[in-house]
């Protein structure tokens, strides 16, 4: 559906894989030619240097880009980002698009901040068993494996195994 409205609306070579993305960008910016190391830096530079300005131009307003919801505090208008100084302006943007810090756990002491990782330290795969089934998985007996036997399907973790 996206992609359609993309096409209809005349922007047919949209992608949403982010790397074809900025190589197309890139392969514009350079008109498909190859470029010596010295002047692909340079071209990559203007090239950042124009992102830069396409999102201080979101801040104000102006522009292709506009500022998410969850930063519209961040929104200032064009008589106030013209009065600024480079300094401040540079201030306003860092605090706009600056990463959000993962979030942490502090000690009651206050003397060590871990980050929280949500699933660190387990196992690929590993699934928890409920409380009260530590060590004793319900398990279903089924049909008879190739050597005869019965075998058991456990209803956790999605093991099958013989019964001897």
């Amino acid at each position: 559906m996206l992609l359609r409205a993309n096409v209809q609306a005349g922007r047919n070579g949209w992608t949403n894989n982010n790397t074809e993305s900025i190589n197309h960008v890139l392969k514009q910016f350079t008109q498909w030619k190859p470029q010596q190391l010295p002047d692909l830096i340079d071209k990559l530079r203007q090239l950042v240097s124009g992102q830069f300005v396409e999102a201080d131009r979101a801040i104000v307003g102006r522009g292709d880009l506009v500022l998410a919801p969850s930063h519209n505090k961040h929104r200032l208008t064009v008589d106030v980002w013209s009065t600024m100084s480079t300094a401040q302006r540079d201030k306003a943007s860092k605090a706009c698009f600056r990463p959000l810090a993962p979030p942490s756990s502090t000690s009651t002491d206050g003397s060590l901040t871990v980050p929280l990782t949500p699933g660190a330290g387990k196992k690929l795969n590993q699934k928890r068993c409920k409380k009260g089934r530590k060590n004793s998985h319900k398990t279903k007996e089924t049909k008879s494996c190739r050597r005869g036997m019965r075998f058991r399907f456990c209803l956790i973790s999605g093991l099958r195994f013989c019964c001897l």
